[in-house]
């Protein structure tokens, strides 16, 4: 049996037609090991603990975890990260430096991911600088004393929704995820 040219079939193009959808899109093949499934979308706003192996470091240095960009923490919420002393919890968005030698010093530590931050407790979250530096984010760039005011008004005023309009959470084409490595 020989299937029609769908492009050609006219039923389908007065469905489109009237949907106005102008563009055919695309379809991927499911694949458990590349996609998240629906029950891991939800659990991941809320934040999972993982290995390095799990992640990925996309080629714009954003993490990725299966077809989905996450935001990082190393401790749970409501305490900072170890040598941080009184300041604000922080997390990565990027594989940054400073997430570099975390994870050579600790190659076996879990690490919390998340599509969103969990609420403050009890202060409220700040991004890496060295985040920021490692994408240079709207410019920002802590070497130049020169854009130092700059800089630190970036940093100030960062926002999660902000990043993921910029760099969309979900989903990262399976292409992408194939030709990388893990951030082990």
């Amino acid at each position: 049996m020989k299937l029609p040219d769908f492009l050609q079939f006219a039923p389908f193009s007065r469905l489109r037609e009237a949907m106005g959808a102008d563009k055919l899109g695309a379809f991927e093949f499911f694949d458990p090991r590349l996609h998240l499934t629906a029950a891991e979308r939800e659990r991941l706003v809320a934040g999972v603990w993982l290995g390095w192996a799990q992640l990925r470091c996309l080629p714009d240095y954003t993490l990725a975890y299966k077809n989905s960009r996450v935001l990082l923490w190393m401790n749970a919420p409501g305490g900072a990260e170890a040598g941080s002393g009184w300041a604000a919890p922080c997390y990565h968005l990027a594989y940054c430096r400073s997430l570099q030698a975390v994870r050579r010093a600790s190659p076996e530590k879990r690490v919390a991911v998340a599509t969103a931050l969990p609420a403050p407790d009890p202060w409220p979250w700040r991004v890496c600088s060295d985040c920021l530096q490692q994408l240079q984010f709207r410019g920002f760039d802590a070497a130049r004393a020169r854009h130092r005011e700059y800089s630190d008004r970036v940093l100030e005023q960062f926002n999660v929704e902000d990043f993921f309009r910029e760099y969309p959470v979900y989903p990262i084409t399976s292409d992408v995820l194939r030709a990388l490595d893990s951030v082990v």
